[in-house]
């Protein structure tokens, strides 16, 4: 093999090029504000083990190259996501003011799709009826609250058996043995979604009513970083959802 000689000036040329390219790479890194952004998957807005990482991702990947953010994506359980942001290990997470039940002031974003939660069975169920739940068993996902049944929980009205996500739970509803008697409650894109990727899900479910309407938002922390980053994003939300680019968004993942 032939070896290239380059002359000394030549060699330092080269060597402080490489230097200054390196310093510039190193201080765009560190000019970049790291956060926490806690993960619950809720396809199509989030979505587990995929290519597409949905909506909520995109639009926040978009906002954070804009805003120099480095956004790190742990996966929390439900509950314990709600604690970590009041604890300030989490800077964001997915949520809405309707369903929230802590008692901090938080900061939120602008709504940024209206959920409508449908009561879902088995399609040979009998005819569902909402004001006779106590002859029912509920499936629910852990660490979710239902207001409307919150009540019958606290009264023990009602059986309820908790799910790590709703595909499990239309799982159950689509095979189990209690079919006749299980109902649960499922955001309508969710349900939508995971019955064109699963069409077994749409041959065996039936929707039976809307039991509530909700802004999905973000919700932001209380530290001064997380105020940053909720104030930052929500100057960019304000024109973003006017542009096609969001409207493409909403179109990819079918809503």
């Amino acid at each position: 093999m032939a070896l290239i000689y380059f002359p000394k000036t030549m060699l330092l040329l080269l060597l402080g090029c490489t230097l200054s390219f390196a310093g510039h790479a190193k201080t765009a890194e560190e000019s970049k504000t790291f956060i926490n952004f806690a993960v619950q998957y809720y396809p199509p807005f989030i979505i587990e083990h995929a290519q597409e990482q949905g909506v909520l991702i995109d639009i926040f990947e978009l906002f954070a190259a804009q805003y120099h953010y480095q956004p790190n994506y742990p996966v929390y359980p439900e509950k314990r996501s709600s604690v970590e942001i009041e604890r300030g290990n989490v800077d964001v997470r997915m949520e809405s003011e309707h369903w929230y039940r802590g008692t901090m002031q938080m900061c939120w974003s602008a709504p940024i799709y209206t959920i409508e939660d449908v009561f879902v069975t088995h399609k040979q169920a009998e005819q569902f009826d909402v004001n006779g739940l106590n002859e029912h068993l509920f499936l629910g996902r852990f660490g979710y609250t239902y207001p409307q049944l919150e009540p019958y929980f606290d009264s023990n009205l009602l059986q309820r058996k908790d799910y790590y996500s709703e595909f499990d739970i239309l799982s159950v509803l689509a095979g189990g043995s209690d079919k006749s008697l299980a109902f649960s409650i499922v955001g309508e894109p969710t349900l939508r979604w995971l019955q064109l990727k699963y069409p077994v899900l749409k041959s065996t479910i039936s929707v039976r009513g809307v039991s509530d309407v909700a802004p999905l938002q973000l919700q932001f922390g209380r530290t001064q970083r997380a105020k940053k980053l909720c104030d930052d994003f929500n100057h960019f939300y304000a024109d973003f959802k006017k542009t096609e680019q969001f409207k493409q968004i909403l179109l990819k993942y079918g809503l």
